[in-house]
């Protein structure tokens, strides 16, 4: 059944700082590029304009977001706007979130209960400030403590494996321990995984993401440690035969944009070190499958020098509705216990300044520029662009660019 919202508007005159709202039809929801899954209405007068973005379920919140601060500048040509966000319900991450559109934008959100008398009620801005911190999941075991309940042969074994592929860290073979197995990965391939299996575990090749079936019967191989405390060579032959598959790609510029990026992104060399220091492991995995957050900010890079942690998100695709995503995910940041419990490798303190460095291209840049036009403090979400032969020479130089007294700044690195 449809809701007819200017007659729950008309009962709650008091909630909004407009009355007459008009309701913007299909055809201009189009014209403007709106997302139909909502409602929008106007009000107001010249000086002022004012709009409400409604809905009666949200699946995902930075189409929310998003979707009110595009509907606020389409209304504002410059004048100054307040978007009232109306919903059943707001995650804490997404009243964070308004808080932070800011320009010629400012955001309410409002409770929609629809089998309550009123049923509409106003969020005070100051509750913010009173929320509680998020948990960012449960900690990643580490080898030890992921081996402890395996019987005292197996404990043995998978030291053996671990050495083996700690040996693999020179042709940039990374390591994932997860509650029931560890993946070894080359950029976003996983070549092969520890499972576990009662006291015991089994150890496997991962050659899913090859598109010939040869090679895949070919290098689909079981791993085993022998009496001679070894793995089997054959296993060990078929990881190097895929390194070097997976580096002739590379060699090649066969590898797709993504894969190349995550390959160099997660090596941290060059520039990468430079600016920001080292990789460092997101150290937090969800407690249950609803954990969204978690597992999207797991998705982000993180580097660690000189007691600094530096959070990095890349863009690439979708630029305004990427961009809104990190927004709510930097907020489950800032109330997170991430400034609490952030190590580096020696045990030491790291303390995160706040910011969510935007990694992108020139031909990107653009539209995450507009964000900058609805943000209350655009400095925490920095630009940084990729040389435009990035893909051939690598990440040699990074641009990074900021809006500081209403002008772009540039400023390069290599």
């Amino acid at each position: 059944m449809s809701i007819t919202w200017n007659l729950i508007w008309e009962a709650h005159p008091d909630v909004f700082i407009a009355r007459n709202w008009q309701e913007c039809p299909d055809d201009r929801k189009k014209a403007n590029r709106l997302s139909p899954q909502f409602a929008y209405f106007m009000g107001g007068e010249t000086t002022l304009r004012v709009g409400i973005i409604a809905s009666s379920s949200i699946v995902r919140e930075e189409e929310f977001l998003l979707a009110g601060v595009l509907w606020g500048n389409r209304l504002s040509n410059g004048a100054k706007t307040v978007i009232y966000y109306v919903a059943p319900n707001f995650s804490s991450a997404f009243l964070d979130g308004v808080s932070k559109i800011g320009g010629n934008i400012s955001a309410r959100a409002v409770y929609w209960r629809e089998k309550l008398t009123p049923s509409l009620y106003l969020i005070p801005q100051e509750r913010q400030s009173r929320m509680s911190r998020y948990a960012l999941g449960e900690e990643r075991p580490n080898w030890k403590r992921w081996g402890q309940s395996l019987n005292p042969v197996a404990q043995q074994q998978l030291r053996i494996v671990n050495m083996f592929f700690d040996s693999l860290a020179c042709r940039r073979v990374r390591i994932e321990v997860k509650p029931q197995h560890i993946a070894f990965l080359w950029g976003n391939f996983e070549i092969a995984e520890v499972r576990r299996k009662g006291k015991k575990f089994e150890l496997n090749s991962k050659v899913k993401w090859l598109k010939d079936n040869e090679q895949i019967s070919r290098w689909q191989k079981h791993g085993w440690v022998d009496a001679s405390d070894s793995l089997n060579s054959e296993f060990c032959m078929v990881m190097l035969q895929i390194l070097d598959h997976l580096e002739s790609l590379e060699k090649e510029g066969k590898l797709r944009t993504q894969d190349l990026l995550a390959l160099w992104l997660h090596q941290g060399d060059r520039v990468i070190k430079s600016l920001w220091g080292s990789p460092w492991p997101w150290p937090w995995l969800p407690k249950e499958r609803s954990e969204n957050s978690v597992l999207e900010l797991g998705e982000w890079y993180f580097y660690q020098g000189n007691g600094q942690l530096s959070v990095i998100c890349p863009i690439f695709e979708k630029p305004l509705l990427k961009a809104s995503q990190s927004v709510l995910l930097g907020c489950v940041l800032e109330r997170s216990l991430l400034l609490v419990y952030a190590k580096d490798e020696q045990g030491n303190s790291l303390v995160w300044d706040g910011r969510v460095h935007w990694l992108t291209t020139t031909s990107i840049e653009e539209d995450l520029q507009r964000w900058y036009y609805w943000l209350d403090d655009m400095h925490k979400f920095p630009i940084w662009t990729l040389p435009e032969n990035w893909k051939e020479k690598g990440i040699y130089q990074l641009d990074c660019r900021t809006l500081m007294n209403n002008s772009l700044m540039h400023k390069g690195y290599s």
